[in-house]
């Protein structure tokens, strides 16, 4: 018998350059229980599918429990305007 999942899915906006040196944003969902939320596991499995997506450092995250009411929704609408953005949304199971 599998026992159940007390992970949660999170988003993170992060500030990073991209591949080419440029400064963007990025958006990504991990899976993290309360616990590695709460010890920042969440930042790290986040820039972990950054950094296989070829995103590179600095890295400024805000997860959408800390951020600005208002940093989310504008992040994902400069997503999808953003021509120049090849992966810009990244989904995560967390295990990448």
């Amino acid at each position: 018998m599998s026992e159940p999942s007390d992970k949660c899915t999170i988003a993170i906006v992060t500030a990073c350059m991209t591949g080419d040196g440029l400064p963007t944003f990025a958006l990504t969902e991990v899976e993290a229980t309360a616990e590695e939320i709460a010890n920042g596991v969440h930042y790290y499995l986040a820039e972990a599918d950054l950094l296989n997506s070829g995103y590179e450092e600095p890295f400024v995250h805000f997860d959408d429990r800390e951020s600005p009411a208002f940093l989310h929704p504008a992040v994902r609408q400069f997503l999808q305007q953003s021509p120049a953005a090849d992966q810009p949304i990244l989904y995560s199971s967390g295990g990448s």
